[in-house]
């Protein structure tokens, strides 16, 4: 029987030498940005940023030359051809930044995908499939877990990237869970299924567009990348844990968005959802570029910029990993 994974030639010599990798899911590619020009250079670090490129291309190409720039070697995730392909050209960039066809796929989808043979973007529980399957990678960056949506009580939406993460031996680096998400309610669902959440540099878990406050304390606070590492050999290797460890990096205060102006634009869009029976896998995509109208263009600068600050902090994280 053939194998439906394929790891690149550079992932994979990096892997077998011990290079340090980091993984890249590829949903915020087809689902989580818009597919057209930003119309200036974002405010955040942003070297090599091409104005006349979709910013779905140019965000997974940031975050790629970001995690080269701190000495590792990128592995973005995606479905091609039947294929789930770890790490990625820039033809294959290209052809899923570019194909309006390619949506999202998580964990649990993969197989039918697969054998359709359609291209996709995989959120972080199809991505945290294959950092198991190849390896493992023990580090993954993304923007923002997801977790247990609002009003989760009358209405079950929970994403399965908990689910996956609990028995995943990656750390996900992420500015915290998403805006949209009951973030109380998903950091009671992590502790439940054992997954460590440690906050960098932080006592407060953030809210991805802003930062946390002290609502919502943080487990464990670490403020370097080798302390970090040391946990997480000690909670897979010496402990035989299972699960993941959570990574929350807050967004850099000159990108982050205020709290309560943050709040408000949030749960306009949700009565806009609500109005047009907007559910499903449809409505993390539609909530986040509602948010970014509502907030005239703000969260998306705020989304590039942390993007670019976990791609950075993983790559890190992974060299701590290797030594």
């Amino acid at each position: 029987m053939r194998s439906l994974i394929t790891i690149s030639k550079e992932v994979s010599q990096a892997m077998r030498s011990g290079h340090p990798v980091v993984a890249l899911e590829s949903a915020v590619i087809t689902s989580g940005m818009p597919r057209t020009p930003l119309d200036k250079k974002p405010r955040c670090p942003a070297s090599g940023w091409n104005e006349d490129q979709p910013i779905n291309l140019e965000i997974a190409r940031l975050m790629e030359r970001t995690v080269r720039a701190h000495g590792a070697i990128p592995a973005t995730v995606a479905v091609f051809d039947g294929q789930l392909w770890v790490g990625l050209d820039d033809a294959q960039l290209d052809r899923l930044a570019g194909d309006p066809e390619a949506g999202k796929v998580s964990a649990g989808g993969l197989a039918e995908k697969l054998r359709s043979g359609q291209a996709a973007g995989t959120t972080v529980s199809a991505t945290l499939v294959a950092c198991h399957r190849v390896g493992p990678i023990r580090v993954f960056a993304t923007g923002g877990i997801g977790g247990m949506h609002r009003n989760w009580q009358t209405h079950p939406d929970v994403s399965g990237d908990l689910e996956q993460l609990s028995r995943t031996q990656t750390c996900i680096v992420c500015a915290g869970a998403k805006s949209i998400l009951d973030i109380s309610a998903t950091l009671e669902r992590m502790e439940t299924l054992n997954i460590p959440v440690i906050g960098y540099q932080t006592d407060s878990f953030p809210r991805f567009h802003s930062l946390g406050d002290d609502s919502l304390p943080v487990p464990l606070r670490l403020d370097s990348v080798d302390k970090i590492a040391g946990v997480c050999q000690t909670h897979w290797t010496d402990l035989g844990q299972a699960s993941g460890v959570l990574l929350a990096n807050p967004i850099a205060a000159e990108f982050s968005l205020e709290p309560d102006a943050l709040e408000s634009a949030i749960l306009r869009v949700e009565q806009s959802a609500r109005r047009e029976g907007v559910s499903g896998p449809g409505l993390t995509p539609y909530l986040l570029a509602g948010l970014n109208e509502e907030t005239a263009g703000l969260a998306l600068e705020a989304n590039i910029a942390l993007l670019a600050g976990n791609a950075s902090l993983a790559a890190q994280l992974a060299i701590a990993l290797t030594r």
